[in-house]
């Protein structure tokens, strides 16, 4: 009221304030308490978002979780929000493998779309599938969190050597250095996971890039 701060230093500080109480919540209660009293602007901000769904999730309220993060991109899409749907420790696999599915025909290029792809059909065994999401994630931008997934699915594949080639590009991506090329992809392959993929609307019509 004082106008001691700048509006947007003021709306920062209050970002991070409810993202802190958000994460420091003690139950489902006081959680869902802190959530609704959040001014409305706060509950599609992504830090928010993300730190309503992983307490949902480390409470064990998986449909808040979960449809924190759907709402939120349904809204407004944003890739950190996309990458964090698969890597919510909650069930309901087969649900947010359609929920991601139906996002991935506006949102073919997405990076943290694509990496919860591949590990939402990991969980379900699918590593044929997951393989080919992270191969495209990491083709449209995907950074070391995505070589790391690869690394982990070929381990569980007894494919060491290239498991290992995984994490160690992992952590070149980490000090910004280029990653190496993994072997087993053909140029066919390579092509189709670098293709400029044209995103659409939910009305089917093309995208603008912003």
């Amino acid at each position: 009221q004082q106008q001691a701060l700048p509006a947007a230093r003021l709306e920062a500080l209050e970002a991070r304030w409810a993202e802190a109480g958000l994460r420091e919540a003690s139950d489902a209660n006081v959680l869902a308490d802190r959530w609704e009293a959040l001014p409305k602007p706060l509950r599609s901000d992504p830090a928010a978002v993300a730190a309503y769904a992983e307490r949902a999730a480390a409470l064990r309220w998986e449909d808040a979780a979960a449809r924190s993060v759907e709402q939120a991109l349904d809204a407004r899409w944003n890739d950190a929000l996309a990458r964090l749907y698969g890597r919510l420790p909650i069930g309901r696999i087969d649900e947010r493998l359609g929920h991601a599915e139906r996002w991935l025909q506006a949102h073919p290029a997405s990076p943290g779309l694509l990496l919860s792809l591949a590990r939402l059909h990991r969980s379900k065994g699918q590593w044929s599938q997951a393989e080919a999401y992270l191969h495209r994630a990491l083709a449209q931008g995907g950074n070391a969190e995505a070589w790391e997934e690869l690394g982990h699915g070929f381990t569980q594949a007894g494919e060491d050597t290239r498991a290992r080639q995984c994490y160690q590009n992992a952590l070149r991506v980490g000090r910004g250095e280029a990653p190496v090329d993994i072997p087993g992809r053909d140029l066919k392959q390579k092509i189709y996971d670098q293709a400029a993929i044209e995103e659409r609307d939910e009305h089917g019509l093309p995208r603008l890039r912003e």
